[in-house]
């Protein structure tokens, strides 16, 4: 017997503050992430976090999000599946939040969100639950999404990313852009960065200035080295891993702006799907087969 969570019940069951807390075991020492691996049109990724492994499994067809995380219990049982697209929206979002709440001032209430797209709205909520965001401005290289996500999000729409950031204690850029989406000199210092949409290394959001005085923070070091493009193209490597942080390794460091950059690995997917079985399996989600 196993659960399935499709989209709307892993939504119900899997609020952002219980995967930013899930984060904190993903990206913890006690796990295994080995190489993804594409076979077809299919990308495999494995992954272990504590005494739970799994495997997300995801179609690589561009403008078709499909995919599903399997997770297995201490003694190898199969524990069940969720919807992979919806979970990986969801755990990005967490991973930004719990690195936001690692590194950005304890005051900081103003956000900018580049990018408006399928990550967006996660990527605000994960966001506010860790501080208290009182203006949001949003800009997207199409305006009408950016008003959409607006008003959709509570926000302000601005037509210049250089504005939106000078203004903000905190930028989550979430683009599949190839070049930076704003200046260096409109970061104030301060600022709290999250790049989340380049994941390889011909892709970049953020200056390379930025990215070379900045003190980043990686989720893992060996995917940032082979996939971060804001990374790759800066010559730079990490300071640190949220892992570092979490386990007191790194406690201060000198630079005035800092900076989260995120690929993606799989034990944020096991450790996310995990806890929304769990919490499903007390609220009667989901279907059982």
């Amino acid at each position: 017997m196993m659960r399935f969570l499709g989209p709307e019940d892993l939504r119900r069951a899997l609020p952002m503050i219980e995967c930013i807390e899930a984060m904190r075991s993903a990206f913890g020492d006690d796990r295994e992430v080995p190489p993804r691996v594409l076979v077809g049109r299919s990308l495999f990724m494995p992954a272990r976090v504590g005494l739970y492994s799994g495997l997300k499994v995801v179609g690589t067809a561009p403008g078709h999000p499909v995919g599903i995380v399997v997770v297995f219990g201490p003694d190898g049982s199969p524990m069940g599946g969720v919807d992979g697209p919806t979970l990986t929206a969801i755990r990005t979002a967490g991973g930004a939040g719990l690195a936001t709440d690692l590194l950005a001032p304890k005051e900081a209430s103003a956000m900018a969100m580049l990018g408006a797209g399928a990550m967006a709205a996660d990527q605000v909520e994960a966001i506010r639950t860790v501080r208290p965001v009182e203006r949001l401005l949003i800009w997207s290289q199409t305006s009408g999404r950016a008003e959409e996500a607006a008003e959709r999000l509570g926000g302000e729409a601005r037509s210049d990313p250089d504005e939106a950031v000078s203004w903000a204690d905190i930028v989550t850029t979430a683009t599949p852009s190839r070049a930076p989406l704003f200046s260096a000199s409109s970061v104030r210092d301060g600022t709290h960065l999250n790049a989340i949409g380049a994941f390889t290394p011909e892709m970049c959001e953020i200056p390379a200035g930025v990215v070379r005085s900045a003190f980043v923070v990686v989720d893992d070091r060996n995917a940032a080295a082979a996939e971060a493009g804001d990374l790759i193209q800066a010559g730079r490597v990490a300071d640190a891993t949220v892992g570092d942080l979490l386990a007191g390794r790194v406690r201060s460091w000198d630079q005035s702006v800092t900076l989260f950059k995120s690929v993606g690995i799989g034990s944020q997917d096991v450790a996310a799907a995990v806890r929304a079985l769990q919490l499903a399996e007390g609220m009667g989600l989901g279907t059982v087969v």
